[in-house]
């Protein structure tokens, strides 16, 4: 049962309230339920109060679906843009790699944060997120597209700077975004993923900015070699391309005209220009690397540069 001061809590947030009204403290580790809005008041109108890591629970498709959130302070009128984090495989949900320094450039930056977890019972056969021709794979773009709803409930969203992130298997699945949700998403920036050579549905309907990271010594994530994957429950995904191979299919789907490249014994930077909706493809190839997600790219902070790339663009649907 609901203690009286976490009910007290969801009402607050699901009136959209001014949470300074209710708390005078920064919500953390709070679960709250999100349905269908009944509120009249526009987000827009309100201020936001600071929220890190809180779990919210969300109906999807008659189940119900988790994420956590963390949301910074603003002022009223403040369009926030929405970045949501997909976690790899293997039970990797509990923390996202530099969540801690994602939610504090999103309190100086003014940017939504969420964590989006997987549903549970899912094989690793199946793997945690649902990719391409899977019978089921549409349930995590609904659960996508769930989230920015009930938040757009909520918060002063920004609609035209919607951003997915990934590591290992959620960078995967940032290209089912990019593929299957590009009338709403503008962006997406991953390291270690991959995606099918041959997807069942990939038209770009809106721009699509790509920024991918690897290791060029991935174990897991085969750099230069495609290879096949799932032949459990959810079979069918096929081929899953060599990065390079991917990074310069998505240069084709942009219709980019121009590359350039940077390389010395540690790095090679790979970036596609003039392309459709003035987006980049980028790519970082780090030598000697393996699976593990970077403290750094190129002398940058990974969460810094994911964020910089990812704030040059806006949604343009064609």
């Amino acid at each position: 049962m609901l203690s009286r001061a976490r009910v007290w809590l969801m009402l607050c947030l699901l009136m959209s309230m001014s949470l300074a009204g209710c708390l005078t403290t920064e919500i953390s580790s709070t679960e709250i339920i999100l349905g269908e809005s009944e509120q009249s008041t526009d987000p827009c109108l309100v201020p936001s109060q600071p929220i890190t890591q809180t779990t919210v629970l969300i109906l999807v498709n008659d189940g119900m679906r988790e994420f956590r959130l963390s949301v910074p302070s603003s002022e009223v009128g403040t369009k926030l843009p929405l970045i949501i984090a997909f976690h790899g495989g293997g039970g990797a949900e509990e923390d996202f790699q530099q969540q801690d320094e994602f939610d504090q450039l999103g309190e100086q930056e003014k940017f939504i944060m969420v964590y989006a977890v997987a549903e549970d019972g899912r094989s690793s056969a199946e793997g945690e997120w649902f990719l391409n021709t899977a019978a089921t794979s549409f349930e995590d773009n609904d659960f996508t597209e769930a989230i920015v709803d009930n938040l757009s409930s909520q918060y002063c969203l920004d609609q035209d700077r919607l951003y997915a992130i990934g590591y290992s298997l959620g960078s995967m699945y940032t290209y089912e975004i990019a593929c299957q949700l590009n009338h709403r998403f503008a962006a997406v920036a991953s390291f270690a993923g991959t995606m099918p050579v041959d997807p069942e549905t990939c038209d770009l309907i809106g721009n699509m900015g790509i920024l991918h990271i690897h290791g060029k010594l991935d174990y897991i994530i085969d750099y230069d070699d495609d290879w096949d994957w799932k032949d459990g429950e959810h079979e069918g995904v096929g081929t899953m391309s060599n990065v390079p191979g991917m990074i310069e299919a998505w240069s084709m789907r942009a219709n980019c005209l121009s590359s350039d490249t940077d390389a010395d014994l540690f790095l090679e930077h790979i970036t596609h220009n003039e392309c459709f909706g003035e987006v980049r493809v980028e790519h970082y190839g780090i030598e000697f690397w393996e699976h593990t997600w970077p403290n750094e790219v190129d002398g940058t902070p990974t969460y810094e540069l994911m964020w910089e790339f990812l704030s040059d663009f806006t949604n343009i649907v064609a």
